[in-house]
């Protein structure tokens, strides 16, 4: 990486070697692109199944149970018989949620669960209620009644996902240690697909992570990027993008955290721990970049242009070698900006090209936004370095 590099240079002229380290330079958004996984309609958000919009009802392709009951008779004395199935209720149900007639809809889901609990309609009116009461903004009653769906039916496809759900809600909410448990308790189930495993441990990994457990998240996002290298084929990006993004947070976290400190060969050691650590995090950012979904495709592409800013904000504070003479302070510290001027350039480059990225995807993201706004205070950076270069002439 340049930046720290051009700094070991002054430092070097005190004696020692300057190291090689990788170059890393901002990826270029192409809107021309072939852009498979565009997104439409507005920002994805960056946790779908806890997302805040609106809700939709589940579905049950497959209705499989008719429940017949006698009704009087006729006047022959034969029975009158009446056919019913969940089917004509799911629809009725559903059609009330989105009326946001939500007495009506949890009327009609519950009477599924209690009168047809055998069918593959009872987990998806389950379900369902649990919608209702996340658009009535009841999050308890939600939690509950997902739990109360996997304890009811511990296996099959609404289970699961009512299961990650619990876990999504409790982060929302910031309820990190109870997320983890939940977690914990998907990732020990039997019946996950790849993709589903590749979630949890995604998940975990954030929450982890919010809890400032560095070393755990790690390790865990890594097992998300392993089960998905095992796995033969992945429709949906999403998951394994967001697990190489947060790999590359924690690499940005330590980065910041790193020192720069005298004497002049403990400062040396310093920036070359650093810039290994801009590195790792631009290499993963990079890599969760390319799997073309659209708002980890511009977080990343914000993180990889703004870590040129953050090297350049290292370089130009770091503190000033034992070897440089009082007399040639002002000398010093003017070469340290010359050297590095360029990175600034990177970094607005870099912002630059993640709005055109976004514009590529047809979608505005919390991140592309923020690179709209990263590019106008960089410029007046830049603006400012010129200044003070052009008055020192």
């Amino acid at each position: 990486m340049r930046t720290l590099a051009l700094l070991v240079v002054a430092v070097a002229a005190c004696g020692g070697a300057q190291p090689h380290p990788t170059t890393l330079h901002p990826v270029a958004a192409d809107p021309a692109h072939d852009l498979k996984d565009k997104t439409a309609g507005g920002m994805a958000a960056p946790d779908r199944r806890a997302g805040t919009g609106g809700v939709t009802p589940r579905e049950a392709t497959d209705l499989d149970v008719v429940r017949l009951e006698v009704h009087g008779h006729d006047a022959g004395g034969d029975p009158n018989i009446e056919a019913s199935s969940p089917g004509p209720l799911l629809l009725k149900g559903n059609a009330a949620l989105a009326d946001k007639k939500y007495d009506d809809a949890l009327a009609a889901y519950r009477k599924i669960v209690s009168d047809f609990p055998d069918s593959k309609a009872a987990p998806v009116a389950m379900y369902n209620v649990a919608l209702v009461y996340e658009a009535q903004g009841q999050i308890d009653l939600a939690i509950q009644t997902y739990r109360d769906l996997v304890k009811a039916y511990p296996i099959g496809r609404d289970s699961i996902d009512a299961h990650i759900r619990i876990a999504a809600l409790q982060a929302e909410r910031s309820q990190w240690k109870d997320a983890d448990d939940t977690l914990d308790q998907v990732l020990a189930r039997t019946d996950l697909e790849h993709a589903d495993r590749i979630e949890a441990y995604a998940r975990k990994g954030y929450v982890q992570l919010s809890m400032d457990q560095l070393d755990a998240a790690e390790a865990t996002l890594q097992s998300a990027v392993d089960t998905w290298r095992r796995a033969q084929r992945i429709d949906d990006p999403y998951f394994i993008a967001m697990a190489n993004y947060y790999l590359g947070e924690i690499a940005h976290r330590r980065f910041l955290a790193a020192p720069l400190r005298l004497p002049d060969e403990q400062l040396k050691k310093d920036i070359i721990a650093k810039e290994a650590l801009a590195v790792a995090a631009y290499d993963r950012w990079k890599q969760a970049l390319v799997l073309k979904n659209a708002y980890w495709a511009t977080a990343s592409g914000y993180q990889m242009s703004q870590i040129f800013f953050e090297l350049w904000q290292s370089a130009v504070s770091a503190p000033m070698p034992d070897g440089v003479d009082a007399r040639a302070h002002d000398a010093y510290v003017g070469e340290v900006h010359a050297l590095v001027r360029e990175d600034l350039d990177k970094a607005l480059d870099g912002h630059r090209m993640n709005v055109a990225l976004a514009e590529a995807y047809g979608v505005e993201t919390t991140w592309s936004e923020a690179s709209k706004q990263k590019a106008a205070e960089i410029m007046v950076v830049i603006q400012r370095e010129s200044t003070a270069s052009a008055s020192s002439r």
